[in-house]
């Protein structure tokens, strides 16, 4: 077990070694300051039995402390990924929405189109009854004259004999 300042250094096995996140370097010089006083006070037996403690419990908080800041950086990101999610939904409804909306006015114009080729339909088919009956009207209008020259023409007749 090893602490040194300036970003301390711990030791489990030899061998092996890890740089502390700042916050968790502070409490170790911290404490260890605090040892190296007990020690010059009474001995070094007192603090024989916590180091090894002390270091393991620094060493917890430190990876503890590394995987928050590894979670508030996902979160950060998450975040952010959410934003942009709710940015493209909102993009996606107001897309939805103005071609709806023009779907409706779409649908709109085929109803007006097919009145106005109904009406048209109904129109020509009473344009078209309206020419018979006044072709039927001009051809009564004839027998009638015809007719009245036939009947003219025989009561000239009758009155000569």
């Amino acid at each position: 077990m090893e602490l040194v300042e300036d970003g301390v250094v711990y030791q489990d096995d030899p061998g092996t070694s890890a740089v502390m996140s700042e916050r968790v370097s502070g409490l170790a010089n911290s404490i260890y300051r605090e040892f190296e006083r007990l020690i010059g006070k009474y001995d070094e037996d007192v603090v024989k039995e916590l180091m090894p403690l002390v270091v393991a419990v620094l060493e917890n908080l430190d990876s503890v402390f590394a995987e928050n800041q590894e979670h508030e950086v996902e979160l950060e990101l998450l975040k952010e990924d959410n934003e942009q999610l709710i940015t493209q939904y909102e993009r996606e409804k107001a897309l939805r929405k103005h071609a709806e909306e023009r779907f409706i006015e779409f649908e709109d114009i085929q109803e007006l189109e097919e009145r106005e080729s109904e009406l048209k339909k109904e129109f020509n088919a009473l344009h078209q009854r309206h020419t018979e009956m006044i072709h039927n009207y001009m051809e009564h209008v004839e027998r009638i004259k015809i007719q009245q020259m036939s009947d003219t023409a025989e009561s000239g007749t009758l009155g000569r004999i």
